[in-house]
């Protein structure tokens, strides 16, 4: 969500979120090592003003290729040792290495994938994000991992971009001029809303499960290192360029929405679990959607470069179209083999997420695992089902190779699982033998 941070990747046990970056050849010890005592520094001087609860606790930061860590406090795992403030060593094969939080030995870890953003106002918001994930279900603000497919459509996309762009500006302003730019980002959400009846629901979900911990990490680092706001602003600028918000709208609009209301709206936090920061905003500013939200709409988009957003849509759109057709072929028209399970394990970056409604989502990489095993998808796609119970790849040429390679992917059967015929001719699915 590329910005270093937005996109680091993310275990998902059924329904959760994070982001990732290029892979390093060599863990930075250095850099680790800061960025524990930058977090530490960071939730110290916050001392639990923020949300009422500090969110100094166990974080682990560890390479998934060595599983050298860093960590905050002794794992209850591994082999690691005090090295002055912080804990330096191994961790154990079996703990799964994503930015996510997790419970390891009874307590609740943040974890931290490396390599790390490489600045130290992207590594501080990093590890406070994922802490925040750790305290969020404790402060009743946990949220549902909600895909907003309409943000891939061609008017989803041009009405969010040019909310973007006024919370940038707001952000980059005071006065008159910010609140303008400011009701202008609720004009646009406003008439985006309208155009898909539900959105308001669904982007209200992924706001507050990722945004918050987004806004949080971006405040906290703003105060340790010195950095502007501007900062904020200037980020934005580059999740603008995300290939998809499907899954990453609360990287984006989280801080912009978060900042803003602490400008306009002090004690928000209070509020936030039974009234969105969206509404909230839009409540403070005392803006109401005009009877004529799209001549309205239309008029101040011009203040932010619309025709020449339009145009950068009407191509996406059409080489989407194109894309999708290819997608369905070769992951619904099949052959398929196709991947059952009652619990999904992802990691994955949420930057890049293609859906294909009604079949699901596409995921272009990522790693899966489940009970009848794990795979590796590393290009062309793994196809998700929206309630996470089926994954299916193309089928593999060679049904005898272990492990399992097809077109983009390898499959690491777990034992007493073998392939078998699917529900159609020429499909394959996976059986477990006692």
């Amino acid at each position: 969500m590329n910005r270093a941070r937005i996109g680091f990747s993310c275990l998902v046990a059924a329904l959760a979120g994070g982001r990732v970056p290029v892979r390093a050849q060599v863990p930075d010890t250095a850099a680790a090592i800061a960025a524990v005592s930058d977090f530490s520094a960071a939730c110290q001087r916050d001392h639990g003003a923020l949300w009422g609860r500090t969110l100094c606790g166990p974080i682990v930061v560890a390479d998934p290729d060595t599983r050298f860590a860093v960590a905050s406090e002794l794992p209850p795992g591994g082999a690691l040792a005090r090295r002055g403030a912080v804990y330096l060593g191994r961790v154990p094969d079996s703990l799964p290495l994503s930015n996510t939080s997790l419970a390891w030995g009874g307590r609740r870890w943040a974890t931290v994938r490396m390599p790390l953003p490489p600045d130290r106002f992207a590594r501080t918001a990093l590890l406070v994000h994922e802490s925040f994930h750790r305290i969020q279900p404790a402060l009743g603000l946990d949220g549902t991992d909600a895909l907003n497919a309409h943000l891939d459509e061609r008017n989803g996309r041009y009405w969010l971009r040019l909310e973007l762009r006024a919370l940038a500006t707001a952000l980059r302003s005071d006065g008159a001029g910010a609140r303008r730019a400011a009701a202008d980002a609720a004009l646009f959400r406003a008439y985006r809303w309208s155009l898909y009846p539900g959105a308001d629901t669904l982007e209200n979900q992924l706001e507050r499960k990722e945004g918050l911990a987004e806004y949080t990490g971006d405040k906290l680092a703003l105060s340790a290192t010195g950095t502007p706001p501007s900062r904020v602003a200037d980020d934005l600028a580059r999740f603008e360029s995300r290939p998809t918000y499907v899954r990453s709208l609360g990287y984006g609009t989280g801080p912009a929405l978060g900042l803003l209301l602490d400008r306009y709206a002090p004690g928000w936090r209070r509020r936030v679990a039974h009234q969105s920061m969206a509404r909230q905003l839009a409540a403070a500013l005392r803006f109401v959607p005009p009877a004529d939200a799209a001549g309205a709409a239309a008029t101040r988009a011009r203040a932010y470069d619309a025709e020449r957003l339009a145009q950068e849509e009407d191509a996406r759109e059409s080489e989407r179209q194109q894309r999708l057709a290819g997608l369905r072929a070769r992951l619904v028209a099949g052959p398929v083999l196709v991947l059952r399970q009652n619990q999904l394990m992802r990691a994955f970056n949420p930057n890049t997420l293609v859906p294909l409604s009604p079949e699901g989502t596409v995921y272009p990489t990522g790693s899966f695992s489940a009970e009848w095993g794990s795979m590796e998808v590393t290009g062309g796609g793994a196809l998700v089902a929206g309630d996470f119970r089926s994954v299916r790849v193309p089928v593999p040429a060679d049904t005898a190779a272990h492990p399992l390679r097809g077109e983009g992917w390898t499959l690491e059967l777990a034992p007493g699982w073998h392939l078998a015929p699917g529900s159609r001719s020429g499909d394959l699915t996976v059986s477990h033998s006692p």
